[in-house]
């Protein structure tokens, strides 16, 4: 912020632009005292499997119709641009002594791992999630946007005239809205712990929150589109179950970006013990988010979005702010600067500035120092002593790391494979009991730390045996089951003739359900039996150890069988 902004000298027309799929393109303006002066909004299509706007001449005509909707003139436009999240993630383990430039770099490395940036160069932003206070690691959130659609967006504005202010995403914007219309104001307070679910086409991203600050993230991909009507909600309701249940709040804001899902329905039917809202941001709404200047038209009330609000939020509401344009790598939050000289100057630089005085002004006090002979030769015997402990310090170290191996108890570890396994095993549980038709018994179930499985049953038909092999399959996404047995049962036509009531007995058909191949089925089964038979022997034993033990002198005592010398 420059001394003529603060003062409302100079500077052009502020313009806040939002992309979101479900409420198209919207433009709000803004004059100097942060008041809305007009509103307008046009239909936009969004690529959410590339994560960026599908049409980007269409987008430079929308524009174009914005403001001359609102009878804005594009060349003294400054636009602040809000897009949706491309990709948030978590990074947790990092070493405490780490620079941030070292950490950006761990940032685009797990960035240039996922599919929307394996092509595309990211532009990333990172900040430190909260720490807590007996913590030997440091954990970071980070966000990133592709460089080419920043680019892009600066050249269509650039041949309007306009100028581009900022870049931001709408999940920080929908934090602020949540704010600022009150909706999620009690939530926000210090020490209050709570939840907020984002649907989209995509899928839906789950964040744990204590009043402004995020503590953990979630995101389940899930192809919305495939299902229709009631399916939908029932694939939402079966993958948030875990997350749910695993997140200590006591409320749940859900906000719906997407026309297929109405996040009152949604809000409804989760299984969640506290407090639910609903924040529809899609054709489900039936009323305006907030009270709102009378300079936006009633009819278009209804049209502004949450994201759109939070975009002209003040920074500084948030412990976080995003600027995609702004200085690369660490993200925080926006400090006031002052002009002095024709330079601009923050707290840190301040800082910085102050440091370099300093050091001219302390050298040649260094440099006399430098010279004083006995002082010299003080410190080089201390740093001999010092390389001396060094040493015998190091030498300890090796001959306690040999003797200690490689045999040590990792706790954290066991516990991040202890909540892996119990995860997958109850979505197993959880998948098994929702598919199950009416007519279909189980004999047996296996679910193996692995996220191997294997289910035998027997059922009345072959369509129910498939029935519940796709309801399988949806309800366990990438488990890769298959049907590797389906059969007649030995006698079951004349079962089937005869009976009259669908039991397990007169069930004709059996399957087997399974991600196992053929020889870990054969390797598997053949394990069990040998468990059996241990299983066995020893509750034989413990019936009757005076018999077993004169089994085992027996077998003991009995000599070798003599075998006789080969004829010469």
């Amino acid at each position: 912020m420059s001394l003529n902004s603060l003062f409302g000298m100079g500077g052009g027309i502020e313009v806040y632009v939002t992309v979101s799929p479900a409420c198209g393109l919207e433009m709000i303006e803004v004059d100097k005292g942060g008041n809305v002066k007009s509103y307008a909004q046009t239909k936009l299509d969004y690529n959410e499997a590339q994560r960026e706007i599908a049409n980007y001449d269409e987008f430079k005509a929308g524009l174009e119709t914005l403001f001359q909707m609102r009878n804005i003139n594009p060349a003294k436009a400054i636009v602040h641009l809000s897009l949706p999240t491309v990709w948030f993630g978590l990074k947790e383990g990092l070493p405490l002594l780490l620079d941030d430039s070292a950490i950006t770099n761990i940032v685009i490395g797990e960035l240039e791992q996922t599919y929307v940036f394996k092509r595309k160069e990211p532009i990333p932003r990172w900040f430190d999630a909260l720490a807590s206070t007996n913590s030997d690691s440091r954990s970071v959130f980070y966000t990133a946007i592709q460089a080419d659609v920043v680019a892009k967006i600066k050249e269509i504005l650039a041949g309007m005239g306009a100028t581009l202010g900022s870049v931001e995403c709408s999940l920080f914007a929908d934090l602020k809205g949540l704010a600022t219309t009150g909706i999620g104001a009690a939530q926000m307070q210090d020490g209050q712990s709570w939840s907020l679910m984002i649907v989209n086409n995509s899928g839906f991203q789950m964040l744990g929150l204590q009043g402004k600050r995020i503590l953990e993230f979630y995101e389940e991909p899930l192809p919305l589109k495939s299902y229709e009507g009631e399916e939908i909600y029932a694939a939402i309701e079966n993958a948030a179950q875990i997350a749910l249940m695993s997140t200590p709040s006591s409320s749940l804001i859900v906000i719906s970006e997407t026309d297929l899902v109405s996040a009152e329905i949604l809000a409804s039917r989760l299984q969640f013990g506290g407090q639910t809202i609903a924040v529809e941001e899609n054709q489900f709404r039936k009323e305006p988010l907030m009270e709102m200047s009378l300079n936006i038209l009633s009819e278009d009330q209804l049209k502004v979005s949450l994201h759109i609000i939070g975009a002209i939020t003040p920074a500084g509401m948030m412990p976080v702010d995003i600027n995609y344009i702004a200085e690369k790598g660490k993200s925080s939050a926006q400090v006031a600067t002052i002009e002095i000289g024709g330079m601009e100057f923050t707290p840190n630089k301040a800082s910085v500035f102050a440091l370099i005085i300093l050091a001219i002004v302390m050298t040649p006090l260094y440099l006399g120092m430098m010279f004083t002979q006995d002082m010299l030769a003080k410190e080089q015997a201390q740093f001999g002593d010092l390389d001396a402990q060094i040493t015998q310090l190091d030498a300890e170290i090796a001959k306690f790391s040999e003797e200690k191996g490689t045999t040590e108890f990792d706790p954290i570890l066991e516990i991040e494979n202890v909540l892996k396994n119990n995860r997958t095993k109850i979505m197993a549980y959880a998948a098994l009991g929702e598919s199950i038709p009416q007519n279909l018994y189980l004999t047996y179930f296996l679910t193996a730390e692995d996220g191997k499985i294997n289910i035998k049953g027997c059922a009345d038909s072959v369509e129910d045996v498939y029935v519940f092999f796709k309801n399988l399959k949806d309800s366990l996404i990438d488990s890769n089951l298959r049907i590797s047995k389906l059969d007649l049962k030995a006698g079951s036509l004349d079962k089937v003739i005869n009976s009259t009531a669908s039991t397990i007995d007169n069930a004709p058909y059996i399957f087997e359900i399974t991600n196992m191949t053929n020889k870990e089925l054969k390797g598997f089964m053949l394990k069990l039996a040998k468990d059996a038979e241990r299983i066995k022997r020893a509750e034989e034993k413990a019936k009757n150890p005076d018999a077993a033990e004169e089994e085992e002198e027996t077998t003991e005592e009995q000599p070798a069988e003599k075998t006789e010398p080969a004829a010469q």
